[in-house]
């Protein structure tokens, strides 16, 4: 399920560790071997994606790049 959200994500590990990000939010995802953001960093997001198997990912990059949702916490944005 892929709904429009208007946010940023803010990573909730500490700045001292990476979380990989995914080439999409769907059950045959793949991680992307050489994208990572580091721990406390911001990103603005534009959509929440929940695969068949119910983990949630927010899309952080236009070429379609996500970050598991349990990373993170979500703000939401006025629009």
């Amino acid at each position: 399920m892929l709904e429009n959200v208007n946010g940023i994500v803010k990573v909730n590990q500490n700045s001292r560790y990476v979380v990989f990000l995914f080439d999409s939010y769907e059950m045959d995802r793949k991680m992307l071997q050489d994208k990572f953001v580091k721990g406390e960093s911001t990103w603005y997001t534009d959509a929440k994606g929940t695969g068949d198997d119910g983990k949630s990912f927010y899309r952080i990059a236009q070429d379609g790049e996500w970050i598991e949702a349990e990373y993170v916490d979500f703000i939401q944005m006025d629009n």
